[in-house]
């Protein structure tokens, strides 16, 4: 099930190359827009570099674009990409501007993504998604696949401090046919944090049949030493253990950001000093 997650990742995030369109059916054939979305697209897969994501050859063939066609927003975002990824965020926010501004549909849910997962901006990514809903019914995942916009906006609202909101969202959205690998962890963390225990621990527990990663196995350890059950929580600390010293966890390690609720080593090795000395 890992493997399943991490390839997502490399094909949607690590890849070099970028999505392809056909420029002939969205431009009139040799007019500017039509050049400029044949420089980022086509040309793209025979001119070495020029088609290397953040590349300097790359980067003055977006500025070519933009000068052929300033209101294609494809050009915008291919050049806002590398930016992002490398943390220099008041580069990629007017580039990403400027791709919503012309095809807000196209861009919109994926700047509300990103302004969550990499700023955790929750009130930013609420605006973006709630926006991108009146706009569409079909409002899709983030970049990278792995999480719905739905579950991204339920966590941006308990970012915000509305977490009955944040539960409700969710809890919609598990029922729903898009439901993805980590709703129901997020909703246990967020209903542990409620003190709705009993709910949290169920919720945990459908979601480690679906993919036991050592996060929820470890959630489910601090609910069972909160219910004073000290049986259960070293029996899922020490399974958390397990799963974090196999790589069976939230991704966030050697990536450009941090999953959401990501647990660490320290954090289950503390608890499990805790529980064995009492």
């Amino acid at each position: 099930m890992k493997k399943i997650v991490f390839v997502f990742i490399f094909i949607l995030i690590g890849t070099n190359c970028f999505t392809q369109i056909n420029c002939d059916a969205v431009f009139e054939k040799d007019s500017p827009c039509h050049r400029a979305c044949e420089m980022c697209y086509n040309d793209a897969k025979t001119q070495g570099r020029s088609g290397v994501q953040g590349a300097r050859e790359s980067q003055i063939k977006c500025d070519s674009a933009i000068s052929l066609c300033p209101t294609f927003a494809d050009a915008y975002y291919i050049k806002a990409i590398p930016y992002l990824k490398r943390g220099e965020f008041l580069t990629w926010k007017p580039l990403i501007d400027k791709a919503v501004e012309y095809d807000t549909v196209g861009y919109i849910g994926y700047r509300g993504g990103a302004r969550f997962m990499f700023l955790r901006d929750g009130e930013g990514a609420i605006a973006d998604i709630e926006l991108l809903k009146t706009k569409t019914d079909i409002i899709g995942s983030i970049y990278n696949g792995d999480y719905h916009l739905n579950c991204i906006l339920a966590l941006s609202y308990r970012e915000t401090g509305d977490t009955l909101k944040c539960i409700e969202i969710l809890k919609k959205h598990i029922q729903s046919d898009n439901s993805g690998f980590f709703d129901r962890y997020h909703l246990g963390v967020t209903l542990f944090h409620a003190k709705r225990f009993d709910e949290a621990k169920e919720i945990l527990h459908q979601q480690i049949n679906i993919y036991p990663f050592a996060d929820a196995y470890y959630y489910l350890a601090l609910i069972y030493s909160y219910l004073s059950d000290k049986h259960n929580a070293l029996e899922y600390i020490q399974k958390a253990h397990v799963q974090y010293i196999n790589d069976i966890t939230l991704p966030g390690w050697n990536s450009y950001m941090d999953y959401p609720d990501k647990v660490y080593l320290k954090q289950i090795e503390n608890e499990i000093f805790c529980l064995q000395k009492d």
